[in-house]
């Protein structure tokens, strides 16, 4: 009975799938099996090739035909090669490797099986044609093959000659621009790289740490402002090294920490003592006579 023209055509994920689909995130406004229907359908999108539903109802005579040159397809390379481990029918529960069997599920094992060694056998064939083809080619050009009219059109189009000559005794080296390179440690980064620090968690020593531990930052920027510190500390060694050093040394003023004759003040009055000069004035409080006596 054929779908109602309401129902999403096929094929589609139903809600609840939670694979990969291409494009995905880019879509609005559908719902999920309409949204699915069409990028799985739209040749514009790149996929596999590999759709992960497979038909409800295949054709039963195509499925039939299909496997039937699969199958003779493997046995003949059993033939040809000996005693093989990959048969056409292979039995669940086996460990070894089968070539892109990695591409190939939702069926029975030996239906997976079968699929994934026809398939390798299928690359293996056109690998081998294309190194007949360019045996043919070498052998066209070099005058050891006659040309006729049963000579495939495509071996005659080619444009350079086979093979191939080399350009350079030895091929450059490739060194991609996007390498991994080894991270540079820390105390020889330049002190703008924010790289420069630890990660909180480090245990080993970090010269002048003590310093910044009480700022309140994280670890990481504590450790690199310490890094800094001590940055600038071993440039300012290295500058230095090998300089003459000049030592001066100033002789300390030596000062009376308790003079009997103050500048700022006088003597109190009944004072006993020896004043300098205090002979010679007149007019003046003994206070104001006395103050800075020794004029200095």
């Amino acid at each position: 009975m054929p779908k109602s023209i309401l129902m999403t055509p096929d094929p589609y994920h139903t809600p609840g799938y939670g694979g990969f689909c291409p494009q995905f995130e880019y879509q609005i406004g559908a719902t999920f099996g309409r949204t699915t229907s069409d990028l799985l359908t739209n040749k514009k999108v790149a996929s596999s090739g590999r759709l992960v539903l497979a038909n409800i109802d295949p054709s039963k005579n195509d499925q039939q035909s299909q496997r039937e040159s699969r199958v003779m397809g493997l046995r003949n390379r059993t033939q040809s090669y000996g005693d093989q481990k990959m048969l056409d029918k292979m039995v669940p529960g086996y460990t070894g490797y089968i070539p892109k069997g990695q591409h190939y599920f939702g069926s029975r094992y030996a239906e997976n099986s079968l699929n994934a060694q026809s398939d390798f056998e299928l690359s293996r064939r056109k690998r081998s044609e294309d190194r007949q083809e360019l045996r043919d080619i070498a052998s066209i050009q070099s005058g050891r093959m006659k040309v006729d009219k049963t000579t495939n059109p495509k071996l005659l189009s080619v444009k350079f000659p086979s093979p191939l000559k080399a350009i350079a005794k030895d091929a450059k080296p490739y060194i991609s621009q996007n390498a991994f390179q080894p991270a540079m440690s820390p105390y020889y980064m330049d002190n703008s790289n924010p790289q420069k620090s630890f990660i909180s968690g480090y245990t080993g020593f970090v010269p002048h740490i003590l310093t910044q531990m009480s700022n309140g930052h994280p670890y990481p920027i504590n450790t690199h402002h310490a890094l800094n510190s001590f940055t600038d500390d071993m440039k300012l060694v290295k500058n230095t090294i090998g300089k003459s050093v000049t030592v001066e040394r100033k002789e300390p003023k030596t000062e009376d920490s308790n003079p009997i004759y103050r500048k700022e003040t006088g003597q109190v009055p009944h004072y006993t003592g020896h004043v300098p000069g205090e002979k010679f004035r007149y007019g003046n409080t003994f206070g104001h006579s006395t103050t800075n006596a020794r004029r200095k």
